[in-house]
């Protein structure tokens, strides 16, 4: 505990700099167990209405971009958390079209 002092005393923003850097590595540390942990449960899940287009790549192991193609969205225009039922809308498609084009792409790309 005297040492704990005696760093406070004489070197107290290096104590400082230092807990925050190990608070904030902690952070990061625990941040990354969690989504592997996630990830770990959540492989080839049904793709659901509500799921982002991101979230479907990630849980079937696929490429975002990849992925939008088949969704026919247009290339170059970002798409932040758009969901599988709003890309149907976009295409001007029910959402059972659309969730079946994307099962069929994912089944077409991992066969190879």
């Amino acid at each position: 505990m005297n040492k704990i002092k005696h760093l406070w005393q004489e070197h107290r923003l290096l104590l400082i700099g230092f807990s925050v850097a190990t608070l904030v590595t902690f952070f990061f540390l625990l941040r990354f167990v969690f989504s592997v942990i996630y990830w770990s449960y959540n492989r080839d899940v049904p793709i659901a209405p509500w799921q982002p287009i991101g979230y479907v790549a990630q849980s079937y192991q696929v490429e975002r971009a990849w992925l939008m193609g088949q969704a026919n969205m247009p290339e170059g225009v970002k798409f932040e958390r758009l969901t599988v039922e709003e890309a149907a809308k976009i295409d001007g498609i029910t959402y059972e079209e659309m969730r079946d084009r994307l099962a069929a792409a994912i089944a077409a790309e991992q066969a190879q």
